[in-house]
């Protein structure tokens, strides 16, 4: 009798565990899949669908995205999406021909973003697409993603519309924690000095100087003349610290150490969040990293 109870039990046990995941299974179904092009994107996208839908990205943590390949394995989990959003303005350079292989609705955040341009080499004239690394136009993408989702499901709105405040409160916090800063720091320290030109937005939301040593990581041979000027300006300028980022090597912004003195202030997050166990594991995180390093090494 005890044996046949306890097989019972376990046939019972079975057969629930085999019915909860099948509905688990039916209603991630009927949420529907977004797939964002890059880790940061989707994080954002994240905390205003919460539950609503299942956000993906192709990309992941510490990719670098402009040049990225994309791989049959990505086709085939773009396949079971609905709806493909990317950040635009020529950031990934494989989105045009990526999305002609897919049947999905196409968000693309740049339609809605007023540029900075690039001012030389390749790109100059084209938008400098890093525009969520200032958390002034972060907010900017939450308003996006919020009326998106708010199109896909309407009967959601107002609960799209209350994460995205919520999530914009946290973005806010930080941006008056940094401007605070700015605004305390004398006018000859407010010197920004990168690998990439990828922190045009923040400089200029927040009354920095940008200094770089190419334009665009899809580019990113240094010339000489670039590297002359670079030392120069942290030399004369006595500039306290460099950046580089997290997913180049910093090898060329050691030369500039080398030659001036400057310290390296660390790897700056960019294009990619880190792993869970990171110091850019989300979004929020990942700019409270970034302005924490920059508040550092700028003194």
């Amino acid at each position: 009798m005890r044996k046949n109870f306890l097989f019972l039990t376990l046939v019972l046990l079975i057969c629930l565990t085999s019915f909860s995941c099948q509905r688990t299974s039916n209603r991630n179904q009927n949420k529907g899949i977004i797939l964002a092009s890059f880790t940061v994107l989707a994080d954002i996208i994240r905390n205003v669908a919460k539950d609503d839908f299942i956000v993906r990205s192709i990309t992941k943590p510490g990719v670098e995205v402009h040049g990225y390949q994309p791989t049959p394995s990505d086709l085939v989990k773009a396949s079971k999406a609905f709806v493909f959003v990317d950040n635009g303005f020529g950031f990934e350079l494989w989105a045009e021909k990526f999305v002609s292989n897919l049947k999905v609705r196409r968000i693309t955040i740049a339609d809605d973003l007023d540029p900075i341009f690039i001012s030389e080499d390749f790109y100059k004239g084209k938008p400098n697409p890093h525009a969520w690394i200032s958390p002034k136009r972060g907010m900017q993408y939450v308003d996006i993603i919020v009326e998106s989702l708010s199109e896909l499901r309407p009967s959601k709105k107002a609960l799209f519309q209350e994460n995205g405040k919520i999530y914009k409160d946290k973005l806010a916090r930080i941006d008056e924690e940094f401007s605070l800063f700015v605004n305390n720091l004398d006018k000859d320290k407010r010197y920004l000095v990168s690998c990439e030109g990828a922190f045009s937005y923040l400089t200029k939301d927040y009354g920095l100087e940008e200094v770089y040593l190419w334009p665009v990581n899809a580019e990113s041979q240094i010339t000489p003349k670039r590297m002359a000027r670079t030392i120069s300006l942290v030399k004369d300028k006595n500039i306290s610290s460099v950046f580089c980022e997290s997913t180049v090597s910093n090898e060329s912004q050691m030369v500039v150490v080398n030659e001036t003195g400057a310290e390296f202030g660390g790897n700056l997050f960019v294009d990619s969040l880190s792993n869970d166990n990171g110091p850019a594991s989300s979004y929020l995180r990942m700019l409270e990293h970034n302005l924490n390093l920059i508040k550092k090494g700028i003194y």
